[in-house]
């Protein structure tokens, strides 16, 4: 199993407009993994996507969804922390964004007409 574990403080002031973002991606999010808990607590987000395969947490990390919160975490987060659980080595850290890239990157296959 793998696990997309993302934890995120927004900004006193833009909590409301943060938590709205995740709600308008949550149903999307849920169609591409196995599971999916969205929580709050102490003013604290805990986003948890469960996938059977590293397919299927490709096809998060490149989903419109997936942009929209990076955007809102970069936009409106006090503090965040990013961890992938279930593939080769944790990855962790505090940008989505960053690691969403450096994933991928490692994931891409070269083309056939790349030298």
């Amino acid at each position: 199993m793998i696990k997309l574990e993302i934890i995120v403080q927004p900004k006193h002031e833009k909590y409301l407009e943060f938590s709205q973002s995740l709600e308008s991606i949550k149903d999307d999010i849920q169609q591409l993994c196995c599971t999916l808990s969205i929580t709050e607590g102490n003013k604290v987000f805990y986003f948890i996507a469960e996938m059977n395969s590293t397919e299927q947490l490709t096809k998060i990390l490149y989903s419109k969804e997936l942009s929209i919160i990076s955007g809102a975490i970069a936009m409106l987060a006090e503090k965040s922390e990013v961890i992938i659980h279930g593939v080769s080595h944790i990855r962790k850290g505090s940008n989505l964004q960053e690691i969403r890239l450096n994933y991928l990157n490692r994931k891409k296959k070269p083309s056939i007409n790349e030298n």
